[in-house]
Protein backbone atom coordinates (compact mmCIF):
# COMPACT_ATOMS: atom_id res chain seq x y z
CA UNK A 1 0.00 0.00 0.00
CA UNK A 2 2.90 2.33 0.64
CA UNK A 3 4.13 1.88 -2.92
CA UNK A 4 0.70 2.48 -4.46
CA UNK A 5 0.11 5.52 -2.24
CA UNK A 6 3.44 7.06 -3.24
CA UNK A 7 2.78 6.24 -6.90
CA UNK A 8 -0.64 7.90 -6.77
CA UNK A 9 0.58 11.01 -4.93
CA UNK A 10 3.47 11.47 -7.35
CA UNK A 11 1.28 10.98 -10.44
CA UNK A 12 -1.33 13.45 -9.14
CA UNK A 13 1.41 15.99 -8.37
CA UNK A 14 2.80 15.78 -11.93
CA UNK A 15 -0.68 16.02 -13.46
CA UNK A 16 -1.62 18.94 -11.22
CA UNK A 17 1.46 20.93 -12.25
CA UNK A 18 1.07 20.33 -15.99
CA UNK A 19 -2.69 20.92 -15.73
CA UNK A 20 -2.07 24.25 -14.00
CA UNK A 21 0.43 25.20 -16.70
CA UNK A 22 -2.13 24.37 -19.41
CA UNK A 23 -4.76 26.51 -17.69
CA UNK A 24 -2.33 29.43 -17.51
CA UNK A 25 -1.54 29.10 -21.21
CA UNK A 26 -5.25 29.19 -22.14
CA UNK A 27 -5.73 32.23 -19.92
CA UNK A 28 -3.19 34.07 -22.10
CA UNK A 29 -5.33 33.73 -25.23
CA UNK A 30 -6.91 37.04 -26.34
CA UNK A 31 -10.48 35.82 -26.04
CA UNK A 32 -9.92 34.45 -22.53
CA UNK A 33 -7.44 36.98 -21.19
CA UNK A 34 -9.96 38.30 -18.67
CA UNK A 35 -10.70 34.78 -17.41
CA UNK A 36 -9.20 33.32 -14.27
CA UNK A 37 -9.49 29.56 -14.17
CA UNK A 38 -11.26 28.20 -11.14
CA UNK A 39 -8.77 25.98 -9.26
CA UNK A 40 -11.05 22.94 -9.43
CA UNK A 41 -8.75 19.94 -8.83
CA UNK A 42 -10.66 17.55 -11.11
CA UNK A 43 -10.61 19.99 -14.04
CA UNK A 44 -6.91 20.64 -13.47
CA UNK A 45 -6.06 16.92 -13.34
CA UNK A 46 -8.03 16.10 -16.49
CA UNK A 47 -6.31 18.93 -18.36
CA UNK A 48 -3.05 17.54 -17.02
CA UNK A 49 -3.82 14.07 -18.41
CA UNK A 50 -4.65 15.54 -21.83
CA UNK A 51 -1.59 17.81 -21.95
CA UNK A 52 0.86 15.17 -20.69
CA UNK A 53 -0.47 12.47 -23.01
CA UNK A 54 -0.28 14.80 -26.02
CA UNK A 55 3.29 15.80 -25.13
CA UNK A 56 4.43 12.20 -24.62
CA UNK A 57 2.72 11.16 -27.87
CA UNK A 58 4.78 13.78 -29.74
CA UNK A 59 7.98 12.59 -28.05
CA UNK A 60 7.29 8.91 -28.83
CA UNK A 61 7.33 9.70 -32.56
CA UNK A 62 11.06 10.34 -32.46
CA UNK A 63 12.27 8.83 -29.17
CA UNK A 64 11.24 6.03 -26.76
CA UNK A 65 9.63 6.94 -23.44
CA UNK A 66 12.65 6.25 -21.26
CA UNK A 67 13.42 7.40 -17.70
CA UNK A 68 15.44 10.25 -19.27
CA UNK A 69 12.28 11.55 -20.94
CA UNK A 70 10.39 11.29 -17.66
CA UNK A 71 13.10 13.15 -15.74
CA UNK A 72 13.37 15.81 -18.45
CA UNK A 73 9.64 16.52 -18.39
CA UNK A 74 9.66 16.55 -14.59
CA UNK A 75 12.53 19.07 -14.45
CA UNK A 76 10.70 21.41 -16.84
CA UNK A 77 7.52 21.16 -14.76
CA UNK A 78 9.41 21.88 -11.55
CA UNK A 79 11.00 24.95 -13.15
CA UNK A 80 7.54 26.17 -14.16
CA UNK A 81 6.18 25.44 -10.67
CA UNK A 82 8.97 27.50 -9.11
CA UNK A 83 8.43 30.39 -11.51
CA UNK A 84 4.66 30.40 -10.98
CA UNK A 85 4.77 29.31 -7.34
CA UNK A 86 2.22 31.89 -6.17
CA UNK A 87 -0.49 30.48 -8.45
CA UNK A 88 0.44 26.88 -7.56
CA UNK A 89 0.43 27.63 -3.83
CA UNK A 90 -2.93 29.42 -4.07
CA UNK A 91 -4.41 26.45 -5.92
CA UNK A 92 -3.08 24.02 -3.27
CA UNK A 93 -4.46 26.23 -0.48
CA UNK A 94 -7.83 26.27 -2.22
CA UNK A 95 -7.80 22.46 -2.39
CA UNK A 96 -6.86 22.14 1.28
CA UNK A 97 -9.59 24.57 2.30
CA UNK A 98 -12.16 22.49 0.44
CA UNK A 99 -10.95 19.36 2.24
CA UNK A 100 -11.14 21.13 5.62
CA UNK A 101 -14.65 22.35 4.86
CA UNK A 102 -15.85 18.80 4.12
CA UNK A 103 -13.96 16.39 6.44
CA UNK A 104 -17.00 14.11 6.36
CA UNK A 105 -16.74 13.63 2.60
CA UNK A 106 -12.95 13.45 2.62
CA UNK A 107 -13.00 10.59 5.17
CA UNK A 108 -15.60 8.61 3.20
CA UNK A 109 -13.74 9.24 -0.06
CA UNK A 110 -10.45 8.08 1.44
CA UNK A 111 -12.06 4.83 2.58
CA UNK A 112 -13.43 4.20 -0.93
CA UNK A 113 -10.05 5.02 -2.49
CA UNK A 114 -8.29 2.67 -0.07
CA UNK A 115 -10.66 -0.12 -1.16
CA UNK A 116 -9.86 0.57 -4.81
CA UNK A 117 -6.12 0.57 -4.09
CA UNK A 118 -6.39 -2.83 -2.46
CA UNK A 119 -8.28 -4.25 -5.39
CA UNK A 120 -5.88 -2.71 -7.93
CA UNK A 121 -3.04 -4.46 -6.09
CA UNK A 122 -4.53 -7.80 -7.00
CA UNK A 123 -4.00 -9.96 -10.09
CA UNK A 124 -4.50 -8.61 -13.61
CA UNK A 125 -7.21 -10.70 -15.24
CA UNK A 126 -8.22 -8.67 -18.31
CA UNK A 127 -7.45 -10.74 -21.40
CA UNK A 128 -6.55 -7.76 -23.63
CA UNK A 129 -3.88 -6.51 -21.23
CA UNK A 130 -2.01 -9.77 -21.77
CA UNK A 131 -2.85 -9.84 -25.47
CA UNK A 132 -1.48 -6.42 -26.42
CA UNK A 133 -1.86 -3.63 -23.79
CA UNK A 134 1.31 -4.54 -21.88
CA UNK A 135 3.22 -5.18 -25.09
CA UNK A 136 2.19 -1.78 -26.53
CA UNK A 137 3.57 -0.03 -23.43
CA UNK A 138 6.76 -2.09 -23.58
CA UNK A 139 7.35 -1.08 -27.23
CA UNK A 140 6.89 2.58 -26.27
CA UNK A 141 9.37 2.28 -23.41
CA UNK A 142 12.04 0.55 -25.50
CA UNK A 143 11.60 1.86 -29.04
CA UNK A 144 8.85 4.50 -29.26
CA UNK A 145 6.75 4.51 -32.44
CA UNK A 146 7.99 1.70 -34.71
CA UNK A 147 7.17 1.74 -38.47
CA UNK A 148 4.87 -1.12 -39.45
CA UNK A 149 4.51 -2.46 -35.90
CA UNK A 150 0.96 -3.49 -36.82
CA UNK A 151 2.42 -6.04 -39.24
CA UNK A 152 3.86 -7.90 -36.25
CA UNK A 153 0.53 -7.86 -34.40
CA UNK A 154 -2.36 -5.80 -35.76
CA UNK A 155 -3.63 -4.87 -32.27
CA UNK A 156 -0.40 -2.96 -31.67
CA UNK A 157 -1.56 -0.59 -34.44
CA UNK A 158 -4.69 0.44 -32.52
CA UNK A 159 -2.57 3.30 -31.18
CA UNK A 160 -4.39 4.31 -28.01
CA UNK A 161 -2.79 7.44 -26.58
CA UNK A 162 -3.55 6.04 -23.12
CA UNK A 163 -0.60 3.68 -23.60
CA UNK A 164 1.69 6.71 -24.01
CA UNK A 165 0.42 8.03 -20.68
CA UNK A 166 0.96 4.61 -19.07
CA UNK A 167 4.46 4.34 -20.54
CA UNK A 168 5.41 7.70 -19.03
CA UNK A 169 4.64 6.48 -15.48
CA UNK A 170 5.98 2.99 -16.10
CA UNK A 171 9.45 3.99 -14.91
CA UNK A 172 8.09 3.84 -11.36
CA UNK A 173 7.55 0.07 -11.62
CA UNK A 174 9.90 -2.18 -9.68
CA UNK A 175 11.64 -5.16 -11.28
CA UNK A 176 10.54 -4.18 -14.77
CA UNK A 177 6.82 -4.62 -14.01
CA UNK A 178 4.25 -2.78 -16.10
CA UNK A 179 2.45 -0.15 -14.03
CA UNK A 180 -1.00 -1.62 -14.50
CA UNK A 181 -2.32 0.41 -11.56
CA UNK A 182 -2.60 3.50 -13.77
CA UNK A 183 -6.41 3.23 -13.86
CA UNK A 184 -6.44 4.16 -10.17
CA UNK A 185 -5.97 7.75 -11.35
CA UNK A 186 -9.10 7.46 -13.49
CA UNK A 187 -11.07 5.90 -10.62
CA UNK A 188 -10.02 8.78 -8.36
CA UNK A 189 -11.24 11.31 -10.93
CA UNK A 190 -14.65 9.61 -11.15
CA UNK A 191 -14.88 9.37 -7.37
CA UNK A 192 -13.93 13.05 -6.99
CA UNK A 193 -16.58 14.12 -9.51
CA UNK A 194 -19.21 12.13 -7.64
CA UNK A 195 -18.23 13.49 -4.22
CA UNK A 196 -18.00 17.08 -5.50
CA UNK A 197 -21.63 16.77 -6.60
CA UNK A 198 -22.70 15.64 -3.13
CA UNK A 199 -20.63 18.45 -1.60
CA UNK A 200 -22.53 21.06 -3.63
CA UNK A 201 -25.88 19.48 -2.72
CA UNK A 202 -24.88 19.66 0.97
CA UNK A 203 -24.48 23.42 0.51
CA UNK A 204 -27.91 23.71 -1.08
CA UNK A 205 -26.66 24.21 -4.66
CA UNK A 206 -29.29 22.04 -6.34
CA UNK A 207 -28.66 21.96 -10.09
CA UNK A 208 -28.87 19.37 -12.84
CA UNK A 209 -25.09 19.23 -13.25
CA UNK A 210 -24.54 18.64 -9.50
CA UNK A 211 -27.20 15.91 -9.37
CA UNK A 212 -25.64 14.42 -12.50
CA UNK A 213 -22.30 14.21 -10.66
CA UNK A 214 -24.01 12.42 -7.77
CA UNK A 215 -25.47 9.91 -10.22
CA UNK A 216 -21.91 9.04 -11.20
CA UNK A 217 -22.19 6.58 -8.30
CA UNK A 218 -24.90 4.54 -10.05
CA UNK A 219 -22.70 2.80 -12.66
CA UNK A 220 -19.92 2.48 -10.09
CA UNK A 221 -22.24 0.43 -7.88
CA UNK A 222 -24.28 -1.53 -10.42
CA UNK A 223 -21.74 -2.22 -13.18
CA UNK A 224 -19.11 -4.36 -11.47
CA UNK A 225 -17.18 -5.06 -14.68
CA UNK A 226 -15.97 -1.43 -14.56
CA UNK A 227 -13.75 -2.43 -11.64
CA UNK A 228 -13.41 -6.20 -11.78
CA UNK A 229 -11.93 -6.02 -15.29
CA UNK A 230 -10.77 -2.44 -15.83
CA UNK A 231 -9.30 -1.26 -12.52
CA UNK A 232 -6.31 -3.65 -12.29
CA UNK A 233 -5.41 -3.36 -15.97
CA UNK A 234 -4.06 -1.08 -18.69
CA UNK A 235 -7.43 -0.91 -20.45
CA UNK A 236 -8.46 2.53 -21.78
CA UNK A 237 -12.17 1.63 -21.44
CA UNK A 238 -12.47 3.01 -17.89
CA UNK A 239 -10.98 6.34 -19.02
CA UNK A 240 -13.43 6.49 -21.95
CA UNK A 241 -16.35 5.82 -19.60
CA UNK A 242 -15.34 8.52 -17.09
CA UNK A 243 -14.51 11.20 -19.69
CA UNK A 244 -17.70 10.75 -21.74
CA UNK A 245 -19.69 11.30 -18.54
CA UNK A 246 -17.41 14.24 -17.69
CA UNK A 247 -18.04 15.88 -21.07
CA UNK A 248 -21.78 15.36 -20.58
CA UNK A 249 -21.58 17.13 -17.20
CA UNK A 250 -19.65 20.03 -18.75
CA UNK A 251 -22.22 20.43 -21.54
CA UNK A 252 -25.11 20.42 -19.04
CA UNK A 253 -23.31 22.93 -16.83
CA UNK A 254 -22.71 25.21 -19.82
CA UNK A 255 -26.38 25.30 -20.86
CA UNK A 256 -27.44 25.77 -17.22
CA UNK A 257 -25.29 28.88 -16.90
CA UNK A 258 -26.43 30.08 -20.31
CA UNK A 259 -30.05 29.77 -19.20
CA UNK A 260 -29.35 31.69 -15.97
CA UNK A 261 -27.43 34.47 -17.73
CA UNK A 262 -30.09 34.90 -20.45
CA UNK A 263 -27.95 33.64 -23.35
CA UNK A 264 -24.93 35.85 -22.57
CA UNK A 265 -21.46 34.42 -22.05
CA UNK A 266 -19.59 34.66 -18.77
CA UNK A 267 -16.01 33.76 -17.87
CA UNK A 268 -16.90 30.41 -16.33
CA UNK A 269 -18.54 29.39 -19.61
CA UNK A 270 -15.28 30.14 -21.45
CA UNK A 271 -13.50 27.78 -19.07
CA UNK A 272 -16.15 25.07 -19.49
CA UNK A 273 -15.87 25.35 -23.26
CA UNK A 274 -12.07 24.94 -23.16
CA UNK A 275 -12.32 21.88 -20.91
CA UNK A 276 -15.03 20.36 -23.09
CA UNK A 277 -13.12 21.13 -26.29
CA UNK A 278 -9.86 19.57 -25.09
CA UNK A 279 -11.57 16.47 -23.70
CA UNK A 280 -13.70 15.95 -26.82
CA UNK A 281 -10.68 16.03 -29.15
CA UNK A 282 -8.63 13.89 -26.77
CA UNK A 283 -11.11 11.01 -26.44
CA UNK A 284 -10.88 9.71 -30.06
CA UNK A 285 -7.12 9.43 -29.63
CA UNK A 286 -7.75 7.03 -26.75
CA UNK A 287 -10.34 4.93 -28.57
CA UNK A 288 -12.21 5.51 -31.83
CA UNK A 289 -15.56 4.35 -30.43
CA UNK A 290 -15.75 7.73 -28.67
CA UNK A 291 -15.69 9.65 -31.99
CA UNK A 292 -19.26 11.12 -31.66
CA UNK A 293 -18.06 13.07 -28.60
CA UNK A 294 -16.82 15.71 -31.09
CA UNK A 295 -20.47 16.72 -31.53
CA UNK A 296 -20.42 18.31 -28.06
CA UNK A 297 -18.07 21.23 -28.89
CA UNK A 298 -19.83 21.74 -32.23
CA UNK A 299 -23.12 21.95 -30.30
CA UNK A 300 -21.66 24.69 -28.06
CA UNK A 301 -20.18 26.57 -31.04
CA UNK A 302 -23.53 26.45 -32.84
CA UNK A 303 -25.10 28.64 -30.18
CA UNK A 304 -25.70 32.22 -31.27
CA UNK A 305 -23.23 33.90 -28.90
CA UNK A 306 -20.43 31.53 -29.98
CA UNK A 307 -20.65 31.94 -33.75
CA UNK A 308 -17.44 33.93 -34.00
CA UNK A 309 -14.21 33.50 -35.92
CA UNK A 310 -12.20 33.37 -32.67
CA UNK A 311 -14.11 30.36 -31.39
CA UNK A 312 -13.72 28.53 -34.69
CA UNK A 313 -9.99 29.26 -34.89
CA UNK A 314 -9.46 28.19 -31.27
CA UNK A 315 -11.33 24.94 -31.85
CA UNK A 316 -9.27 24.15 -34.95
CA UNK A 317 -5.95 24.90 -33.25
CA UNK A 318 -6.76 22.81 -30.18
CA UNK A 319 -8.02 19.97 -32.37
CA UNK A 320 -4.89 19.99 -34.54
CA UNK A 321 -2.57 20.08 -31.53
CA UNK A 322 -4.23 17.07 -29.86
CA UNK A 323 -4.97 15.00 -32.98
CA UNK A 324 -1.69 15.57 -34.85
CA UNK A 325 0.53 13.16 -32.85
CA UNK A 326 -2.26 10.57 -32.94
CA UNK A 327 -2.51 10.76 -36.74
CA UNK A 328 1.29 10.70 -37.22
CA UNK A 329 1.62 7.68 -34.94
CA UNK A 330 -1.16 5.96 -36.90
CA UNK A 331 0.81 6.43 -40.11
CA UNK A 332 4.00 5.12 -38.50
CA UNK A 333 2.42 2.06 -36.88
CA UNK A 334 0.12 1.01 -39.71
CA UNK A 335 0.68 3.17 -42.81
CA UNK A 336 -2.92 4.49 -42.56
CA UNK A 337 -4.08 7.86 -41.28
CA UNK A 338 -6.74 6.19 -39.14
CA UNK A 339 -6.49 2.49 -38.29
CA UNK A 340 -8.49 0.31 -38.90
CA UNK A 341 -10.36 2.45 -41.45
CA UNK A 342 -8.92 1.34 -44.82
CA UNK A 343 -11.21 3.75 -46.69
CA UNK A 344 -8.91 6.61 -45.62
CA UNK A 345 -6.08 5.33 -47.81
CA UNK A 346 -4.00 8.38 -48.68
CA UNK A 347 -0.40 7.28 -48.13
CA UNK A 348 2.00 4.66 -49.41
CA UNK A 349 4.91 3.27 -47.40
CA UNK A 350 6.76 -0.02 -47.56
CA UNK A 351 5.63 -0.81 -43.99
CA UNK A 352 1.94 -0.34 -44.81
CA UNK A 353 -0.36 -3.11 -43.55
CA UNK A 354 -2.00 -4.81 -46.56
CA UNK A 355 -5.45 -3.43 -47.37
CA UNK A 356 -7.19 -6.82 -47.12
CA UNK A 357 -5.70 -7.39 -43.69
CA UNK A 358 -7.06 -4.06 -42.42
CA UNK A 359 -10.53 -4.88 -43.80
CA UNK A 360 -10.43 -8.21 -41.98
CA UNK A 361 -9.36 -6.51 -38.74
CA UNK A 362 -12.27 -4.09 -38.93
CA UNK A 363 -14.79 -6.82 -39.72
CA UNK A 364 -13.33 -9.07 -37.03
CA UNK A 365 -13.89 -6.39 -34.36
CA UNK A 366 -17.53 -6.02 -35.35
CA UNK A 367 -18.21 -9.76 -35.64
CA UNK A 368 -16.56 -10.47 -32.30
CA UNK A 369 -18.65 -7.71 -30.68
CA UNK A 370 -21.81 -9.31 -32.05
CA UNK A 371 -20.82 -12.86 -31.04
CA UNK A 372 -18.21 -12.78 -28.22
CA UNK A 373 -19.21 -16.00 -26.48
CA UNK A 374 -16.33 -18.26 -25.32
CA UNK A 375 -15.49 -20.83 -27.96
CA UNK A 376 -17.76 -19.16 -30.54
CA UNK A 377 -16.49 -18.35 -34.00
CA UNK A 378 -16.74 -14.59 -34.54
CA UNK A 379 -16.83 -15.06 -38.30
CA UNK A 380 -19.92 -17.28 -38.02
CA UNK A 381 -22.03 -14.11 -38.29
CA UNK A 382 -20.08 -12.73 -41.26
CA UNK A 383 -22.73 -13.69 -43.83
CA UNK A 384 -25.58 -11.95 -42.01
CA UNK A 385 -27.17 -8.72 -43.19
CA UNK A 386 -27.30 -5.66 -40.90
CA UNK A 387 -30.86 -6.51 -39.84
CA UNK A 388 -29.92 -10.12 -39.14
CA UNK A 389 -26.88 -9.00 -37.12
CA UNK A 390 -29.11 -6.69 -35.06
CA UNK A 391 -31.64 -9.48 -34.45
CA UNK A 392 -28.87 -11.92 -33.52
CA UNK A 393 -27.34 -9.40 -31.10
CA UNK A 394 -30.68 -8.53 -29.46
CA UNK A 395 -31.52 -12.22 -29.02
CA UNK A 396 -28.27 -12.78 -27.11
CA UNK A 397 -28.26 -9.56 -25.08
CA UNK A 398 -31.91 -8.85 -24.33
CA UNK A 399 -31.58 -9.67 -20.62
CA UNK A 400 -28.53 -7.54 -19.94
CA UNK A 401 -29.24 -5.25 -16.91
CA UNK A 402 -28.15 -2.20 -18.90
CA UNK A 403 -31.16 -2.69 -21.17
CA UNK A 404 -33.52 -2.35 -18.20
CA UNK A 405 -31.78 0.83 -17.10
CA UNK A 406 -32.16 2.17 -20.64
CA UNK A 407 -35.92 1.51 -20.61
CA UNK A 408 -36.26 3.29 -17.25
CA UNK A 409 -34.21 6.23 -18.54
CA UNK A 410 -36.33 6.57 -21.69
CA UNK A 411 -39.49 6.72 -19.59
CA UNK A 412 -37.87 9.21 -17.21
CA UNK A 413 -36.66 11.40 -20.10
CA UNK A 414 -40.12 11.44 -21.70
CA UNK A 415 -41.83 12.49 -18.45
CA UNK A 416 -39.22 15.21 -17.84
CA UNK A 417 -39.60 16.79 -21.27
CA UNK A 418 -43.41 16.74 -21.08
CA UNK A 419 -43.22 18.63 -17.77
CA UNK A 420 -40.59 21.03 -19.16
CA UNK A 421 -42.70 21.85 -22.21
CA UNK A 422 -45.72 22.56 -20.03
CA UNK A 423 -43.63 24.87 -17.83
CA UNK A 424 -41.94 26.39 -20.91
CA UNK A 425 -38.43 25.92 -19.53
CA UNK A 426 -35.81 27.18 -22.01
CA UNK A 427 -33.21 24.63 -20.94
CA UNK A 428 -35.46 21.80 -22.14
CA UNK A 429 -34.33 22.08 -25.79
CA UNK A 430 -30.64 22.26 -24.86
CA UNK A 431 -30.93 19.14 -22.71
CA UNK A 432 -32.79 17.41 -25.52
CA UNK A 433 -29.87 18.21 -27.85
CA UNK A 434 -27.36 16.77 -25.34
CA UNK A 435 -29.42 13.59 -25.01
CA UNK A 436 -29.58 13.46 -28.81
CA UNK A 437 -25.77 13.44 -28.99
CA UNK A 438 -25.63 10.64 -26.43
CA UNK A 439 -28.18 8.67 -28.45
CA UNK A 440 -26.11 9.18 -31.60
CA UNK A 441 -23.14 7.82 -29.65
CA UNK A 442 -25.20 4.74 -28.74
CA UNK A 443 -26.23 4.26 -32.39
CA UNK A 444 -22.60 4.65 -33.54
CA UNK A 445 -21.50 2.09 -30.94
CA UNK A 446 -24.25 -0.36 -31.88
CA UNK A 447 -23.49 -0.39 -35.60
CA UNK A 448 -19.69 -0.33 -35.28
CA UNK A 449 -18.85 -2.79 -32.47
CA UNK A 450 -21.79 -3.50 -30.11
CA UNK A 451 -19.85 -5.10 -27.27
CA UNK A 452 -21.19 -3.63 -24.02
CA UNK A 453 -17.81 -2.70 -22.59
CA UNK A 454 -17.13 -0.59 -25.71
CA UNK A 455 -20.29 1.49 -25.21
CA UNK A 456 -20.56 1.93 -21.45
CA UNK A 457 -19.77 5.66 -21.63
CA UNK A 458 -22.62 6.34 -24.10
CA UNK A 459 -25.10 4.00 -22.44
CA UNK A 460 -24.53 5.23 -18.89
CA UNK A 461 -24.26 8.84 -20.05
CA UNK A 462 -27.80 8.73 -21.42
CA UNK A 463 -29.11 6.75 -18.44
CA UNK A 464 -27.80 8.97 -15.65
CA UNK A 465 -28.63 12.21 -17.48
CA UNK A 466 -32.24 11.08 -17.99
CA UNK A 467 -32.55 10.05 -14.34
CA UNK A 468 -30.75 13.13 -13.00
CA UNK A 469 -33.04 15.66 -14.71
CA UNK A 470 -36.10 13.88 -13.28
CA UNK A 471 -34.62 13.88 -9.78
CA UNK A 472 -33.86 17.58 -10.26
CA UNK A 473 -37.57 18.34 -10.68
CA UNK A 474 -38.32 16.35 -7.53
CA UNK A 475 -35.51 18.00 -5.54
CA UNK A 476 -36.65 21.51 -6.52
CA UNK A 477 -40.11 20.74 -5.14
CA UNK A 478 -38.69 19.79 -1.72
CA UNK A 479 -37.12 21.88 1.01
CA UNK A 480 -33.41 22.52 0.47
CA UNK A 481 -32.51 21.42 4.00
CA UNK A 482 -34.33 18.11 3.54
CA UNK A 483 -32.50 17.44 0.26
CA UNK A 484 -29.17 18.27 1.93
CA UNK A 485 -29.71 15.81 4.79
CA UNK A 486 -31.07 13.15 2.45
CA UNK A 487 -27.92 13.41 0.31
CA UNK A 488 -25.77 12.89 3.44
CA UNK A 489 -27.57 9.64 4.10
CA UNK A 490 -27.26 8.54 0.47
CA UNK A 491 -23.50 9.17 0.32
CA UNK A 492 -22.97 6.82 3.30
CA UNK A 493 -24.96 4.10 1.51
CA UNK A 494 -22.89 4.73 -1.65
CA UNK A 495 -19.62 4.27 0.25
CA UNK A 496 -20.78 1.09 1.97
CA UNK A 497 -21.97 -0.38 -1.33
CA UNK A 498 -18.77 0.63 -3.12
CA UNK A 499 -16.61 -1.00 -0.47
CA UNK A 500 -18.73 -4.12 -0.80
CA UNK A 501 -18.08 -4.19 -4.55
CA UNK A 502 -14.33 -3.64 -4.22
CA UNK A 503 -13.28 -5.24 -0.95
CA UNK A 504 -15.38 -8.36 -0.56
CA UNK A 505 -13.40 -10.34 -3.11
CA UNK A 506 -11.01 -13.17 -2.40
CA UNK A 507 -7.99 -11.36 -3.86
CA UNK A 508 -8.50 -8.29 -1.62
CA UNK A 509 -9.14 -10.36 1.52
CA UNK A 510 -6.08 -12.48 0.76
CA UNK A 511 -3.98 -9.32 0.53
CA UNK A 512 -5.38 -7.84 3.76
CA UNK A 513 -4.86 -10.98 5.85
CA UNK A 514 -1.56 -11.94 4.26
CA UNK A 515 1.93 -11.09 5.57
CA UNK A 516 2.34 -7.40 6.58
CA UNK A 517 5.05 -6.90 3.97
CA UNK A 518 2.56 -7.91 1.26
CA UNK A 519 0.01 -5.37 2.47
CA UNK A 520 2.63 -2.61 2.47
CA UNK A 521 4.51 -3.26 -0.74
CA UNK A 522 2.94 -6.01 -2.79
CA UNK A 523 1.58 -5.42 -6.28
CA UNK A 524 0.80 -8.48 -8.31
CA UNK A 525 3.16 -8.79 -11.23
CA UNK A 526 1.90 -9.56 -14.69
CA UNK A 527 1.68 -13.32 -15.40
CA UNK A 528 4.61 -14.93 -17.14
CA UNK A 529 4.15 -17.16 -20.15
CA UNK A 530 6.71 -19.61 -21.48
CA UNK A 531 7.32 -18.21 -24.95
CA UNK A 532 8.33 -20.21 -28.02
CA UNK A 533 11.16 -18.60 -29.99
CA UNK A 534 10.63 -19.02 -33.74
CA UNK A 535 13.12 -17.93 -36.39
CA UNK A 536 11.10 -16.33 -39.19
CA UNK A 537 14.18 -15.94 -41.37
CA UNK A 538 17.90 -15.69 -40.74
CA UNK A 539 18.60 -13.30 -37.87
CA UNK A 540 14.94 -12.55 -37.16
CA UNK A 541 13.44 -14.39 -34.17
CA UNK A 542 9.91 -13.77 -32.83
CA UNK A 543 8.62 -14.95 -29.45
CA UNK A 544 5.27 -16.67 -29.97
CA UNK A 545 2.83 -16.77 -27.04
CA UNK A 546 1.38 -20.28 -26.57
CA UNK A 547 -2.02 -18.93 -25.46
CA UNK A 548 -1.99 -15.60 -27.36
CA UNK A 549 -1.12 -13.51 -24.28
CA UNK A 550 2.51 -12.40 -24.16
CA UNK A 551 2.09 -10.04 -21.17
CA UNK A 552 5.53 -8.53 -20.42
CA UNK A 553 7.55 -10.94 -22.61
CA UNK A 554 10.71 -9.88 -24.40
CA UNK A 555 10.32 -8.09 -27.73
CA UNK A 556 9.44 -8.89 -30.44
CA UNK A 557 6.54 -11.13 -29.51
CA UNK A 558 3.28 -12.01 -31.20
CA UNK A 559 0.33 -14.35 -30.62
CA UNK A 560 0.51 -15.50 -34.25
CA UNK A 561 3.20 -16.96 -36.46
CA UNK A 562 3.73 -14.92 -39.65
CA UNK A 563 6.34 -16.30 -42.03
CA UNK A 564 5.76 -13.46 -44.52
CA UNK A 565 6.91 -10.90 -41.92
CA UNK A 566 10.23 -9.13 -42.53
CA UNK A 567 12.35 -6.60 -40.69
CA UNK A 568 12.91 -3.31 -42.51
CA UNK A 569 16.50 -3.08 -41.31
CA UNK A 570 18.97 -4.54 -38.89
CA UNK A 571 17.23 -3.29 -35.72
CA UNK A 572 13.70 -3.52 -34.33
CA UNK A 573 13.48 0.29 -34.28
CA UNK A 574 13.44 0.28 -38.09
CA UNK A 575 10.19 -1.66 -38.03
CA UNK A 576 8.49 -4.39 -40.00
CA UNK A 577 6.99 -4.95 -43.42
CA UNK A 578 5.14 -7.72 -45.22
CA UNK A 579 7.03 -9.61 -47.93
CA UNK A 580 5.38 -9.31 -51.34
Amino acid sequence: MIYITLYLIYALFVLFIIGSLTQRLFAKLPRFRSSTFSPDPVNTLILGIIALTTLVSFISIIYPITPYVHIGVLVLLLLYAYGDRKYICDAIKHLLSRIKSSPYLFTLGSICLFSAMLYASGPVTLYDTGLYHAQAVKWLNEYGAVPGLGNLHHRLAFNSSWFCFSAFFDIMAFDGKISHIVNLIVFLLGLSLCFSGFSEIFRGNISISNILKCFFALPFLTDRILFIDFLPSLSPDLLIFVLILYVTILAVKYVEQRDIENNTEIDSQHQIFILLLCTAFFLPTVKLNSLPVLLFPFFIISMTENRTMNMSILSCLVGIMILLPFLIRNVILSGYLVFPLPEIDLLSFDWKIPYDAVVNVRKGIKYFAVNPQPGAKAWAVAGMSTIELAQFWLARNLRNPLNYWLVISFISATVFHIICLKRKLLICLDLLAIKGILLLGIVYWFFSAPLYRFGKGWLWGFIILSLAVSFYLVAKSLRVQFVSWLSRFIIVLVCVALMNVLLLRWESLELIFGPPSDLLWKIRTLPKEKMRAVEIHEGFVVNIAPRERAWNADLPSSPYLKYHLRMRGSTLKEGFRVAK
